[in-house]
C-alpha cells in the first residue's frame, strides 16, 4: 500500500483512520483502558499506557509519540500485538519434529535460546506455517519461538528456544507490519554490543543542532524541563541511521534509554528520543509487571552522570545524510528482508497472526541475528553510570 502520513512515523493510513479502527476492537482484545500519564513527568513527551487485564503476558503497554493520538495508538496496538503473540499463534503443521528433518532456509540453532538451552537440530518441535520473507516460499518456524505465555505450569520443560516479543509488530497492512518488525529485530541486533563500542567508533551528536522539526520540538521540551539528552550515534554492519538516547534529569535521577533504527534518519531518531521519554514514565507510573528491580531502592538517588560534551561531538547534518525514501510499504519490506538475507545468508522468515482484516500483525524470525534478551542499552564506555530506567518493549 502507498503511504501517506511521514510525520515521525511512515504509515499507509493517518492516525485519525488507524484509531477509528482499533479504537473499535479495544473490547475485542481485552484492552479496559486507555490512560494518559504525560503529566506523570515533567517532560511533555506524549506517553499512554493500555490496560489488559487478562493479559498471559504483561498487562499494561506503553505507547509513546510526537503527538496523544500517535502515543495512543502506539499503546493499544503494543497491547494488540501482545494479544496476538499471546493467543493467535496458528497450530502446529508439523508435531514432535526434528530441524533436521526438514528443509529449513536456516539453521535452527542460530535462534535465541535460553541460557543453557539443550536445543539441537534433533530435538524434537512442533512447527507452524511461516512464509520466507524475500522468495514468498513456504516454510516452518518453531511454534515456541512465536508463542509467548508467561502463565506458570506445571510441567517441567528443559531450557530450549527464547520466545520474545522481539520481531511482534502490527501495522495498517500487512507489508507495513512485515517493515516494522523487520526495523525492530536489526534494531536490537545494532545495540546488542553498544555498551563494548570503542572510543574511536561512537559518535555523539549534539542535540541543539538537531534541525529536524519534530524531533527539535521534542528535544526542546526534554531541554525545557530541565532534563539533558544524550544522543550516541550507533554504526553498525546495516549501514541505516541507528541513535540511541539517553535522558536524565534531578527530579527523577534514573538513566533513561531509547533506540531507533530506520532509513530516515530523523524518523530513527525520534523513535530513540521518545521511547526514552517513554522509559522514564513506565518507571515513574510503576504499572508494568517487569520493572529493574534497581529502580526500587531505599537508598540516596545517585548522581547523575553528565552528558559527553567533548571528544567526538558532531552537529546533526554530520549524521542525519539523506533519508531513503519508499513510496510503498512492500517495496521497503522487501529491501529489509534482503539485507537480512545478505548478511546473516538466510532469509527473515514472517509468520502471520493476524485475525482482522482492517490491521495485520506479524512475527518475524529472523536467524542468525544478535538481541540481548535483558533489553539493556548501556552508556558506551559509561561503566559508572546508573542502570538505565524502564525496560526495552521486547518481552
Amino acid at each position: 500500500m502507498r503511504k501517506v502520513h511521514f510525520e515521525g512515523t511512515h504509515r499507509v493510513r493517518r492516525p485519525e483512520e488507524t484509531w477509528a479502527i482499533i479504537d473499535g476492537l479495544r473490547d475485542r482484545f481485552g484492552i479496559t483502558r486507555v490512560a494518559d500519564v504525560t503529566g506523570l513527568d515533567t517532560l511533555g513527551v506524549p506517553v499512554m499506557m493500555a490496560v489488559r487485564p487478562a493479559a498471559r503476558t504483561l498487562t499494561v503497554s506503553q505507547g509513546k509519540g510526537a503527538s496523544p493520538l500517535l502515543a495512543r495508538v502506539s499503546a493499544v496496538m503494543e497491547s494488540v500485538e501482545l494479544w496476538h503473540a499471546e493467543y493467535a499463534c496458528p497450530a502446529p503443521e508439523l508435531k514432535h519434529t526434528p530441524a533436521c528433518e526438514l528443509e529449513l532456509p536456516y539453521d535452527v540453532r542460530d535462534l535465541q535460546q535460553h541460557h543453557g538451552s539443550l536445543l539441537s537440530e534433533r530435538t524434537p518441535l512442533d512447527w507452524v506455517a511461516g512464509v520466507d520473507a524475500v522468495s514468498g516460499a513456504g516454510t516452518l518456524v518453531p511454534q515456541a519461538y512465536v508463542r509467548v505465555d508467561y502463565q506458570v505450569s506445571q510441567a517441567w520443560q528443559p531450557p530450549l528456544l527464547h520466545g520474545s516479543t522481539n520481531g511482534l509488530a502490527g501495522g495498517n497492512s500487512y507489508g507495513e507490519a512485515v517493515t516494522h518488525a523487520l526495523y525492530e529485530v536489526i534494531e536490537r541486533d545494532c545495540t546488542a554490543a553498544i555498551g563494548s563500542l570503542p572510543v574511536s567508533e561512537r559518535r555523539h551528536v549534539d542535540p541543539s543542532s538537531v534541525d529536524d522539526p519534530m524531533c527539535a520540538v521534542v528535544l526542546d521540551r526534554i531541554r525545557d524541563a530541565g532534563a539533558w539528552v544524550e544522543i550516541v550515534e550507533v554504526p553498525n554492519r546495516w549501514e541505516l541511521p541507528c541513535f540511541v538516547t539517553y535522558i536524565w534529569s534531578e527530579d527523577f535521577p534514573a538513566l533513561a534509554v531509547g533506540a531507533g533504527v530506520h532509513a530516515s534518519p530523523a524518523v530513527a531518531l525520534s523513535r530513540a528520543v521518545t521511547e526514552s521519554a517513554q522509559s522514564r514514565l513506565t518507571a515513574i507510573t510503576g504499572s508494568r509487571d517487569d520493572l529493574a528491580a534497581a529502580l526500587f531502592t531505599n537508598g540516596p538517588s545517585a548522581v547523575g552522570p553528565p552528558p559527553v560534551t567533548e571528544g567526538g561531538i558532531v552537529p546533526w547534518k554530520d549524521v542525519c545524510g539523506r533519508a531513503r525514501e519508499f513510496a510503498e510499504d512492500t517495496e521497503e519490506a522487501r529491501w529489509l528482508a534482503e539485507a537480512v538475507q545478505e548478511l546473516t545468508g538466510c532469509p527473515p522468515v514472517v509468520v502471520d497472526l493476524s485475525t482482522e482484516s482492517t490491521f495485520s500483525v506479524v512475527k518475524v524470525v529472523a536467524a542468525g541475528l544478535e538481541f540481548d534478551g535483558r533489553h539493556e542499552i548501556p552508556r558506551p564506555l559509561a561503566a559508572a553510570s546508573p542502570s538505565p530506567a524502564g525496560p526495552k518493549e521486547a518481552v
